[in-house]
């Protein structure tokens, strides 16, 4: 055989195998299409035999984290994760606001590129974003809108004071997720930052109960450890502290030495996936959480 019949024979298999990986790579987008398509329709029947227009109610942070427990569970091969991650917070987030439309407030006194970013890697870009001065206008967007979430950075100057009293009030915003929601070295849109929503109707159980103190006396973070909880922000005496959902608070506050007790939201615990440094209270590691690699 003549080495220039050799050269075609080789660039003619080529060409058809390629051809075939083409053929499947459509097949497979065909085939996610399809599946958005009949999720959109399983959506509107929910819509129609459930009915979430009241505020809050298409908001589920308790399945929604179960959610990503499963995708962390069942991902495998070179695609990064926090890419399937964030086509999944796309999905979610235009599906939710099909049942409830939506807007989402943006806390930019802190990092305001960096949560931006955080945003639009959890929300997607189809939701409206509505930049605010600091943390408490961003609460109070999420008051008067009465349907809108919010996003505000963990840490914050001092000037911004105990932010989060204006929490958990009768019908108020309350805090309901902590981003990002899966720890891994290298992820982009990583700034710690919190979700806040309008009250919600969700049953699910949290793993973390979220509440403003103030302290009165000594150092309440041993304490609050040996509750197996940690301290989130402080301002002087006023602390934002998580604790394992149940907590007998009476009994915490009277050994923590403080007062003024009030429930500002709840978090399910997130995943953390290597070296990450990550608070072992508010993240589950690899193993702990019941998922592999």
């Amino acid at each position: 055989m003549a080495p220039t019949e050799t050269k075609l024979s080789a660039a003619e298999a080529d060409a058809a195998t390629l051809a075939r990986i083409r053929q499947t790579i459509d097949e497979l987008d065909a085939e996610m299409h399809r599946s958005l398509i009949e999720r959109g329709m399983a959506i509107g029947t929910l819509i129609k035999v459930k009915g979430t227009s009241r505020p809050g109610a298409a908001f589920r942070p308790g399945r929604e984290a179960d959610m990503m427990r499963r995708l962390v569970a069942r991902h495998e091969g070179a695609l990064p994760l926090w890419t399937v991650e964030h086509i999944w917070r796309e999905i979610i987030t235009t599906f939710t606001r099909m049942q409830a439309p939506f807007d989402v407030a943006v806390d930019q006194g802190v990092a305001r590129d960096a949560i931006r970013d955080t945003a639009r890697f959890l929300f997607g870009f189809t939701v409206a974003l509505h930049g605010q001065p600091d943390a408490s206008a961003t609460i109070n967007h999420i008051r008067e809108s009465g349907t809108d979430l919010g996003l505000v950075s963990v840490d914050q100057p001092a000037e911004a004071g105990a932010w989060w009293r204006a929490l958990g009030r009768s019908t108020g915003p309350r805090i309901m997720a902590l981003s990002p929601y899966i720890r891994i070295a290298g992820r982009p849109a990583d700034h710690a930052s919190f979700v806040i929503a309008p009250e919600l109707a969700d049953p699910t159980p949290p793993d973390l109960e979220l509440f403003a103190v103030t302290t009165i006396s000594g150092d309440p973070r041993p304490a609050i450890a040996a509750a197996g909880g940690v301290v989130l922000a402080e301002a002087g005496q006023e602390k934002l502290i998580a604790l394992p959902q149940g907590t007998a608070m009476a009994s915490l506050a009277a050994r923590a030495g403080f007062e003024d007790v009030a429930p500002v939201g709840a978090l399910s615990r997130g995943i953390a996936i290597g070296e990450t440094g990550a608070d072992p209270v508010l993240y589950q590691r690899l193993d702990e959480a019941g998922v592999s690699s």
